[in-house]
């Protein structure tokens, strides 16, 4: 395609001035309303002052910027900001287009009826066929502007049911096509121009009643039986155009709820992968404070991979993600399974907490029910480099506070002595084992095996004694050796 010439409206062209501003407006439309604009520049007037805006430095004429991250930014604002003025619009120009091409039928109708009128009737025959010709451009006008095109359909057809009311009489009923345009004038011009639409149906009930007290029945131009035939006429297609609109505003009305709705459920989707239930619910709560909860109970655990910098620094960004990606789902269906709560992940670092938001009497077992999974599920995984995944696992349990920070990303997190102890039994861990304390030992002891580690220095804490979790103790008619499989399965792939 050849490039436009100086004179085709290019909206970046010196010699427009101001006329630019005036193109600017249809230049909004979104899709195809663009296309029907002709040879409107991706770089035009509008899409250059916003380009400054992205921060990128200036390198072209118009001043906006060639840097292509800063036009996909500048293109997905504009994008984000036409959506819903585009489907607005495009629901009023199918509105007005459908009045317009029912009023081309309704004007070739009359215009065959004053055929069989008489010679009487070929006056309103050209009023018929000129109105009829206007209202075929209607759809063409609505390029030009918001205004142009509903305002020469209300006017036109304004004028020709006076001028044919005048002419044969009001026994036709053709001026109840007045009340039937007037009804249809918001759903033309949109509910943000109520004013307008209010003026304009107020001047098409007043055109009215001035034509019934003013004009006879019958002027005499137009047989009695074709007075009969035109209110007939006028009443089936008064009738059909108040239904027809409706049904297509009501369809499109639809379809619009039918799309916020899936918008609502992909934000709802959203926010539930990034809070609690409970949380997202108390979080859309308008009356809601700060979200911040005391857990007397609960247990808190990292795990982290060994050597991941090693890794990322040897393996390509899309592997690398793939890896982990597959990792964390794999984690995130642990979590889910065992009911426990994610609260975050840092790179190579994943975060579990158990009892919060819902309290619950076997946090800490199911916290070492998840974290033996999580060494297993490890185990049967390889990078990319086909090497295997070695993790350090550790975990505490106490008094813990959680709540939702930020304003912007929002995020919900713990706080607490427990957090910062199971924090430091994952960093003095050793490679593919799970680190507990002696308050976690006491509590496990039970129904686990464990292997004391010993005293270690923690920092922040001093000397503490830690234990190995190896894995459950055998349930009756199991034998010590099966204990013994799970736990070389477990860990034998990552020590």
């Amino acid at each position: 395609m050849e490039p436009a010439p100086p004179s085709s409206g290019r909206l970046d062209d010196p010699d427009r001035g101001k006329a630019v501003d005036a193109l600017t407006l249809p230049q909004r439309f979104a899709g195809k309303f663009i296309a029907t604009l002709g040879n409107l520049p991706a770089s035009g007037y509008a899409f250059s002052v916003v380009a400054r805006k992205c921060g990128a430095p200036p390198n072209r004429q118009d001043g906006s910027s060639s840097r292509p991250d800063c036009k996909a930014a500048v293109r997905t604002k504009n994008r984000a900001r036409n959506d819903h003025y585009a489907d607005s619009h495009a629901r009023r120009i199918r509105v007005l287009n459908i009045n317009a091409l029912m009023g081309v039928a309704v004007c070739l109708v009359f215009t065959i009826l004053g055929f069989w009128s008489g010679p009487g009737a070929h006056p309103i025959q050209v009023v018929n066929l000129v109105t009829g010709g206007i209202f075929a451009m209607v759809p063409w006008l609505n390029r030009f502007g918001d205004l142009l095109a509903p305002l020469t359909f209300i006017f036109t057809a304004y004028t020709a049911i006076v001028v044919t009311c005048w002419d044969v009489g009001t026994g036709g009923g053709v001026q109840y096509f007045l009340v039937t345009t007037a009804s249809l004038v918001v759903l033309q011009l949109g509910i943000e121009r109520i004013g307008l639409a209010a003026l304009l149906a107020t001047l098409g009930v007043a055109l009215v009643v001035m034509l019934q007290f003013l004009v006879p029945r019958s002027t005499g131009l137009e047989p009695p039986w074709a007075l009969t035939m035109s209110f007939v006429i006028t009443t089936a297609a008064a009738c059909a155009m108040v239904v027809v609109t409706v049904w297509f505003a009501l369809r499109d009305t639809e379809r619009a709820e039918a799309v916020m709705e899936a918008e609502y459920a992909r934000s709802e989707a959203l926010l539930a992968n990034m809070l609690p239930a409970s949380v997202a619910d108390r979080l859309k709560e308008p009356e809601r404070d700060v979200i911040a909860d005391r857990y007397e109970e609960a247990s808190v655990l990292f795990a982290d991979m060994v050597g991941f910098t090693e890794r990322a620094s040897s393996t390509a960004p899309c592997d690398l993600v793939k890896f982990l990606d597959r990792l964390y789902t794999a984690f995130d269906e642990l979590a889910d399974k065992h009911g426990l709560e994610k609260i975050k992940v840092s790179g190579d670092s994943y975060m579990v907490v158990s009892g919060v938001p819902r309290p619950r009497p076997d946090h800490v077992q199911a916290l070492a029910d998840f974290a033996l999974d999580m060494v297993a599920t490890a185990a049967k995984l390889e990078d990319p480099h086909g090497i295997s995944v070695p993790l350090r696992i550790g975990f505490a349990t106490g008094t813990v506070v959680a709540g939702v920070v930020g304003s912007r990303r929002f995020f919900y997190d713990v706080w607490g002595d427990a957090v910062n102890v199971a924090a430091r039994m994952e960093s003095t861990d050793s490679v593919g084992q799970i680190q507990v304390p002696e308050d976690v030992y006491e509590r496990l002891k039970d129904e686990f095996v464990l292997q004391e580690r010993g005293r270690i220095e923690v920092k922040g804490k001093g000397v503490m004694r830690t234990w190995y979790l190896i894995g459950r103790k055998p349930a009756s008619g199991d034998s010590g050796d099966h204990v013994a499989e799970e736990s070389r399965a477990a860990h034998g792939a990552t020590v």
